[in-house]
């Protein structure tokens, strides 16, 4: 009985250890907090082996499946981003899975930040009026930005008719 109370003891012990430490590795990745403590362990037994944290990423980030490693055997080097409907998007860099698995994730993402930011930016320049059509623009980027930007343009229509009907009535 002795023994048993023992080893209950210094089973909590190493329980509350391995909380402490998981939650470390929480507030240097927030993100952590939305898998379990099983997830969150596999991904730390793995950290040479980026390619497991794969599985875990949907998770951690929304619309995102999966990353995209240059095709070097056992490359951790990650160019861009598929979304859970298999849409790629190129990043606007790289970024280099090494080191502690929550700095590497948290260069991915503002990778995945900066990325989108450029794609809206570029989508904003191409947006119809300014020459290209409408069916290659939608075709021409990722849906994010699209739909960023089409936000964007029917905001400032509302925004000009707006100003158009008050102008009227100061008239």
């Amino acid at each position: 009985m002795k023994k048993f109370i023992d080893n209950n003891k210094r089973f909590d012990d190493i329980q509350k250890c391995l909380e402490e430490y998981l939650s470390t590795k929480r507030a240097a990745f927030p993100r952590f907090y939305f898998l379990s403590n099983d997830e969150m362990l596999e991904i730390l037994s793995q950290t040479r082996n980026p390619h497991a944290v794969q599985p875990h990423l949907i998770k951690c980030f929304d619309s995102m499946k999966k990353v995209e490693f240059t095709k070097e055997k056992e490359s951790k080097t990650v160019v861009g981003m598929f979304s859970p409907e298999n849409e790629f998007v190129q990043w606007s860099g790289i970024v280099k899975a090494e080191g502690g698995v929550e700095f590497w994730l948290t260069a991915i993402e503002k990778m995945m930040t900066q990325s989108l930011y450029d794609k809206t930016r570029i989508a904003v320049n191409l947006y119809p009026e300014n020459g290209i059509e409408r069916s290659q623009w939608l075709f021409h980027t990722a849906a994010q930005p699209i739909l960023t930007v089409d936000m964007i343009m029917w905001t400032k229509g509302v925004e000009e008719a707006i100003y158009e009907i008050m102008k009227g009535k100061n008239s």
